[in-house]
């Protein structure tokens, strides 16, 4: 069983604001996908848009140069796991529309300019968005410390209930 997000959720652990998801829904197919009556989104979904922010907001890519990518980025974020991904990186030749995933310290180059995004900060970042909400009253410290319990030997019960 997969742990599902509503979109608000995937709002608030992105850090992006209703209108830019509204937006980027229009530009990227993935988060166009009919989802039924409620929408989910996996925990791969989290990390695409999470990598679509680092290159939105951080670095000033429009999000409709990033369409061509979008299908290609939310099937490589959603064919692995967090603990497999973000020892990597990836990496986007958005002039000629390709992504790759490659080991964390592997050497990039191509003959065009690319953009290398390492996914161990992102995914930390993430992790941390989520587990900051998960946190509640029944997480407290004991009030009293544990006890432990003593089972009374066979001969003393049998004595006492006489």
């Amino acid at each position: 069983m997969t742990v599902q997000f509503t979109p608000g959720q995937l709002r608030a652990v992105a850090s992006i604001a209703p209108e830019t998801y509204r937006h980027w829904k229009k530009a990227l197919p993935p988060l166009r996908r009919d989802r039924g009556h409620s929408p989910c989104f996996t925990s791969g979904d989290l990390l695409a848009v999470a990598v679509v922010r680092v290159l939105c907001v951080d670095l000033a890519i429009r999000v409709s140069a990033l369409a061509a990518l979008a299908d290609a980025l939310f099937e490589r974020c959603n064919a692995s796991p967090w603990a497999v991904l973000e020892r990597g990186k990836l990496v986007f030749d958005i002039r000629h529309a390709q992504l790759q995933f490659q080991a964390e310290h592997a050497n990039t180059s191509g003959e065009s300019a690319i953009v290398a995004i390492p996914l161990r900060p992102i995914v930390a970042l993430l992790r941390d968005q989520l587990l900051a909400g998960s946190e509640s009253a029944s997480q407290q410290e004991l009030r009293f410390p544990p006890t432990p319990l003593v089972t009374p030997s066979t001969p003393t019960a049998a004595r006492s209930r006489s």
